[in-house]
C-alpha cells in the first residue's frame, strides 16, 4: 500500500501485512505532521511495478480536522491550502461530511474578508475620498455603521453562500458538470471564501480576492465533481450570455426608436 501525507505530500510504500489493524494515526517522518491514518490520508494499493490500482481516498480539509491540529494552524492550512494549491486541495478533499463545518469556514472567512473591505470603504469616505462622506457621517457616524456592519455582514454573507450555491449548482446540472451532488459545490463555495482575506489588504485587496476566489471556484469545481473545465466555466458563462440577450433585446429596439424620432422630415425645408 502506498501511504501520502496530506500535508507535506511526502508518500512511501508499506507491505499491508505490516500495518497493523488497530492503526489509527501516522508521524510523517518529512514534515513530522501527525495525520489519522486511514481516514485522511491518500491510502492507494500499488502493484508489483509500483503503478496505483484503485481510486485514492479523499481526505478532510484542516479545517475539519481543527479538534486535532488546533483551530490557528487548521485555519491557516485550509487559508494556504485555498490561495496557493486549490486544484491540490479539491482535489483531494472529502466529498462528503456534512455541511455545517464547511458553512462555519466559509462564514468566518467571508465576513472577516467583507468587513475588511467595508472597513477600508469607510476609511476613504471619513477622509473625504469617496463623496457624500459628510452627510453620511453626520447622520449616522462612523462607530454606529461599523455595529451595523458587524451585525449585518454574517447573514448577508449566509444567505450569499446558500443562493450562489444553489444556482452555480443548477448551472453545473444543465452543462452536467454536477456529478457529485449539491454538498460537492457547496463545500468548493464555502472553502473558497477563504480568499475573502484578502480584503485586509487596503484598496486592491478586495478587487484581487474577487478575481482569485472565481478562479479558484472554477479549479474546485472542476476537481470535485472530476468534470472538465471547460463544462464548468460554460457554467459560469451562462448568465453572462442571458445578460448580453436581455441587453440587446431592450437595447436594439431602443436605439431603433430613438435614431426614428431624432430623423427630420425632408419637407420640413420647403
Amino acid at each position: 500500500m502506498e501511504i501520502r501525507c496530506p500535508y507535506c505530500g511526502y508518500s512511501g510504500e508499506v507491505p499491508k501485512e505490516k500495518i497493523p489493524s488497530n492503526a489509527k494515526w501516522a508521524v510523517c517522518p518529512r514534515c513530522r505532521q501527525r495525520f489519522e491514518l486511514f481516514q485522511d490520508v491518500v491510502f492507494e494499493e500499488v502493484g508489483n511495478e509500483g503503478e496505483s490500482r484503485g481510486p485514492s481516498l479523499r481526505e478532510k480539509s484542516p479545517w475539519e480536522r481543527r479538534d486535532e491540529l488546533g483551530f490557528w494552524p487548521a485555519v491557516g492550512q485550509t487559508l494556504k491550502a485555498v490561495l496557493f494549491s486549490p486544484q491540490k486541495m479539491f482535489s483531494r478533499m472529502t466529498i462528503e461530511g456534512g455541511m455545517k463545518e464547511p458553512l462555519a469556514f466559509g462564514l468566518l472567512t467571508g465576513s472577516l474578508g467583507n468587513m475588511f473591505g467595508f472597513f477600508w470603504q469607510l476609511i476613504l469616505m471619513s477622509v473625504g475620498v469617496m463623496a457624500f462622506s459628510a452627510p453620511f457621517f453626520g447622520h449616522l457616524g462612523i462607530w454606529f455603521i461599523l455595529l451595523i456592519m458587524v451585525v449585518f455582514v454574517p447573514i448577508f454573507v449566509l444567505i450569499g453562500i446558500y443562493v450562489y450555491s444553489a444556482v452555480l449548482h443548477l448551472l453545473l446540472l444543465i452543462v452536467r458538470g454536477a456529478g457529485n451532488g449539491f454538498e460537492a459545490t457547496f463545500r468548493v463555495v464555502c472553502f473558497s471564501q477563504g480568499v475573502q482575506v484578502l480584503g485586509i489588504v487596503p484598496l486592491l485587496g478586495g478587487w484581487v480576492a474577487g478575481i482569485w476566489k472565481l478562479t479558484a471556484q472554477i479549479i474546485g469545481l472542476k476537481e470535485i465533481h472530476e468534470t472538465s473545465y471547460l463544462r464548468v466555466i460554460i457554467a459560469f458563462l451562462i448568465p453572462v450570455f442571458f445578460v448580453i440577450l436581455l441587453v440587446m433585446a431592450v437595447g436594439i429596439p431602443l436605439i431603433i426608436h430613438l435614431l426614428r424620432s431624432t430623423h427630420v422630415p425632408s419637407g420640413i425645408w420647403r
